[in-house]
């Protein structure tokens, strides 16, 4: 991608980092917890808000549902190759709870030592931060002249759990 195309992008990005991560930060409060049936209903919650936030992009989203969790299939772009991009939204469980200096799911930014950040919850590093990482970029692609191929994304809500619904879903997609 020449510099022409991608400065605004990454201009786009900079002005943009406090809605990004109130947008990561969001998805970071849901207790997405595969392994536990009594977070069913977030896992739910946590595939809804990915389908809309991916619908406010411009992708055509959808919640698939499986014998376990919900798949998040969407599809944007025509152009060019095709890539599919691979997330999960789920995460492990918290237990002990006691090892954690806060709350979980309540995401801050840190400072751990002078001049080196990190954001600090259940999933920022697997896997919601990658995934959130790559719906900024297509979001800052998006606003800035468009994907430069065609997207599919797949995220899935049983890959801390063992993924079981997913050989089922491909087959089936």
């Amino acid at each position: 991608m020449s510099a022409a195309v991608l400065d605004p992008v990454l201009a786009h990005i900079d002005a943009n980092i406090k809605q990004s991560t109130e947008n990561l930060f969001k998805l970071l409060r849901i207790p997405s917890i595969s392994t536990d049936s009594a977070y069913r209903q977030d896992c739910e919650k946590a595939a809804n808000w990915l389908v809309e936030d991916l619908k406010s992009i411009g992708f055509d989203a959808s919640k698939r549902a499986t014998p376990g969790h919900p798949m998040v299939v969407a599809h944007a772009g025509s152009e060019g190759p095709h890539v599919l991009f691979y997330g999960h939204y789920d995460v492990q469980p918290v237990d002990p709870l006691a090892l954690w200096s806060a709350d979980p799911f309540a995401p801050a930014i840190v400072e751990p030592e002078p001049g080196r950040k990190q954001i600090v919850a259940r999933g920022a590093a697997d896997d919601k931060g990658q995934l959130m990482t790559f719906l900024e970029a297509c979001r800052a692609l998006r606003a800035n002249g468009g994907l430069p191929c065609h997207v599919s994304i797949l995220f899935e809500g049983e890959e801390e759990s063992g993924s079981a619904s997913l050989p089922g879903f491909l087959d089936e997609n």
